[in-house]
This record gives structure tokens, C-alpha cells and sequence, in this order.
């Protein structure tokens, strides 16, 4: 009797900060995760369906340049790649960013505004990888209060509390619903900070190497 085979295990997932050189062409399929969160989970994002593809794209190069301003960090969630290769297309597992306060009385200042991970890598420590991936790099540009704000009721909501985020509000009706008719329901948002210099920062690896699960 032929056994049955199981399915190869799942290679290391890394953090990598976002490089124009080594991932300017997964701009595609960074989209296209996004756009995948968006109406598959109906997370609530900048745009409503129908989702076009040019304007997903725009808005990826703009968040992109702003990276290379040095007003924004992107961190991206990838198997581990070899020296001298790059990742393809289908090796994005996950995306996290953190926009950085451009005001001189904010400079301490940061705000986590994007979380994503691929459906296939959930419940694998991805997204708290890449939480712990900004919180470093963030530390490293002096960026030690960090905000962000969530779904109210939602995984996303549950998995900040879990990270030390202190809930400090919510405001109701924030954001239109996605997959209603526009603008007949409103979703509430949960609003929460993290004050880095009140707890123990200890990454486990430089700031392109996060290990989170296997």
C-alpha cells in the first residue's frame, strides 16, 4: 500500500527592509498581497472594490518612494536568500511599514500603517516577526513612540493587544466597510501606541535578518 506523502516543510521565514535594487521588481506582487487582503479578508485599506490595478500600483510606487526618502521603512517578509540572488515574485510571504513623522516635534515618532501576510503563512509568526522587524528599525532611527490603529474587533485589533500595544481609544463609524454598498456601513477603528523606552528591546538579529517561523 503507497503511503501518503506529505507536503515539504515550510523554508524560514526572514524580515528583509525593503531595497529598490534587490526588491524593486516584486512591486507587483506586493500589490497584488494587498489587493488579495482587501477582498479576500475584506480588510479595510485606501481603496474600495472594484480594485484597479494601475491605481494599486501608483500608490505602491509613491509608499516606495517615500522609502527612499527615508520617510517611510518597509519590511518585507521572505525565505531566506542566498548571497548574491533575489527573491521571486512568489517568495513574498508578508509586508509591514512604518511611516515616519516628517515634523520637527514628532521626530521620536512613528506610525505602523500597513500589516500583511500571505494567507498560506499565517499562524507561523510572521506577523509578529514583522512587528518586531519596524520596532527595530524604528529604535535604530530614534523612532521610540509608535502608533497604529486597527479594525476594531478584528485579528488585526487582537494581535497588536498581543504585541504590548496599549489601547488608548476608539472612535466609531471611522471607515467605510468593505463589500457593502459604499458608504451604507461604517466599521469602528481601535487606536493604540508603544512607547519603546519603557520596555526591553532585544532583536534577535540585524535588521535584515528577523527569524520567525519555519
Amino acid at each position: 500500500m503507497d503511503l501518503p506523502t506529505m507536503p515539504p516543510p515550510t523554508s524560514p521565514s526572514m524580515t528583509y527592509v525593503f531595497s529598490p535594487d534587490q526588491h524593486g521588481h516584486l512591486v507587483p506582487w506586493i500589490a497584488a498581497l494587498h489587493a488579495s487582503c482587501m477582498t479576500m479578508d475584506r480588510m479595510i485599506g485606501p481603496f474600495l472594490p472594484p480594485l484597479e490595478n494601475g491605481k494599486l500600483l501608483g500608490w505602491w510606487r509613491e509608499r516606495i518612494a517615500e522609502s527612499n526618502r527615508g520617510t517611510r521603512v518597509i519590511v518585507l517578509l521572505l525565505p531566506e536568500t542566498p548571497p548574491g540572488s533575489k527573491p521571486v515574485g512568489n517568495d513574498l510571504r508578508g509586508l509591514a511599514m512604518l511611516k515616519l513623522s516628517d515634523t520637527e516635534t514628532g521626530s521620536f515618532r512613528g506610525k505602523i500603517d500597513t500589516l500583511l501576510v500571505n494567507q498560506k503563512y499565517r499562524r507561523q509568526g510572521g506577523a509578529k516577526a514583522l512587528v518586531d522587524a519596524l520596532e527595530y528599525e524604528a529604535a535604530r532611527r530614534g523612532r521610540t513612540l509608535l502608533r497604529v490603529n486597527t479594525e476594531t474587533n478584528s485579528t488585526a485589533e487582537a494581535a497588536f493587544k498581543k504585541f504590548g500595544y496599549i489601547e488608548f481609544g476608539q472612535v466609531p463609524q471611522f471607515s467605510k466597510a468593505v463589500g457593502v454598498p459604499q458608504g451604507s456601513l461604517k466599521k469602528s477603528e481601535t487606536f493604540f501606541y508603544k512607547d519603546l523606552l519603557s520596555i526591553s528591546q532585544q532583536p534577535s538579529s540585524g535588521s535584515n535578518s528577523s527569524s520567525s517561523s519555519s
